[in-house]
């Protein structure tokens, strides 16, 4: 059975920072330093799936920072305006350990943090083609502006969700 808690980051204990930061990591997309300031940012809360007592996958519900959202904006990234007021929230760090993948664990995580949202517009960036092309479409999370590489190299793309799209996913 799996079992969801949700956190709000900044009241996480540092062994459940150290375990979300971990499983994050696993993927190699995001460096821990950026997940670290980012789960506890005023805001922010953090699901956890877990099997047995063990974290199999987490997830969070973000609020941007200011300079975080200029960045993306910029010409060298997703060029699209992400206005605070229409996109108060990011989707991030939705990981699920290699041996539990493919269980629905990440589309249920996914609509945790949609729940957390209240039918806000929130937006996600991502590498990952099972997020891009599986998971979030469902979400009726839309590619918006172009896609820009990162530091590994890896092409990265951004998913947004209006407020008005706010009807649930089974």
């Amino acid at each position: 059975m799996i079992r969801y808690k949700t956190l709000i980051g900044a009241n996480a204990t540092q062994e459940e920072v150290d375990t979300f930061v971990e499983l994050v990591t696993l993927g190699g997309a995001v460096d821990e330093k950026y997940v670290r300031l980012g789960m506890i940012r005023p805001g922010a809360h953090i699901i956890f799936a877990e099997v047995a007592g063990r974290t199999v996958g987490v997830a969070a519900l973000k609020v941007p920072s200011v300079e975080y959202r200029f960045g993306l904006q910029s010409v060298a990234k997703a060029d699209y305006s992400l206005p605070e007021s229409e996109y108060p929230y990011e989707l991030g760090y939705v990981s699920v350990s290699p041996e539990h993948a493919g269980k629905g664990i990440a589309k249920t995580l996914v609509k945790k943090v949609m729940s957390l949202a209240d039918g806000s517009g929130i937006f996600a960036t991502t590498s990952n083609p099972a997020m891009k092309d599986g998971v979030l479409p469902p979400f009726k999370f839309v590619p918006a502006g172009q896609t820009w590489k990162n530091a590994n190299g890896d092409t990265l793309r951004l998913l947004v969700r209006d407020s008005q799209n706010n009807e649930a996913v089974q």
